[in-house]
């Protein structure tokens, strides 16, 4: 009896014990690629944020070039606007000067 025992396990052994090696290993190797799927995926992730992130950078640059030329155009405006406002008095005033001039002149 004990020899068949032996025998029975030594068969168990020869035949169901590689297949438990084997299968383990394969639960090895699905963790194995799990966490490369996941290294993977994080890596996609980061590179999509980074891409995001650039063009968001990429977006405010030119919203605050957008914003400076509009105020230097404002600016340039607001001085144009100031030069013919000054040019107009300036006339006005030498036109009123001429003007009195030519009455105190006839007055005379």
């Amino acid at each position: 009896m004990s020899k068949s025992i032996i025998a029975a396990l030594a068969l168990v052994a020869l035949f169901v014990l590689p297949g438990l090696v084997l299968a383990g290993q394969a639960g090895w190797s699905d963790s194995w690629h799990d966490r490369a799927e996941f290294r993977r995926e994080l890596r996609e992730r980061l590179r999509d944020h980074l891409r995001d992130r650039e063009e968001l950078r990429r977006e405010m640059h030119q919203l605050r070039d957008d914003i400076r030329a509009h105020v230097r155009e404002h600016a340039r405006v607001r001085e144009r606007y100031r030069d013919e406002y000054r040019d107009a008095t300036r006339e006005a005033m030498r036109e009123m000067r001429r003007s009195l001039h030519d009455a105190f002149r006839d007055w005379r």
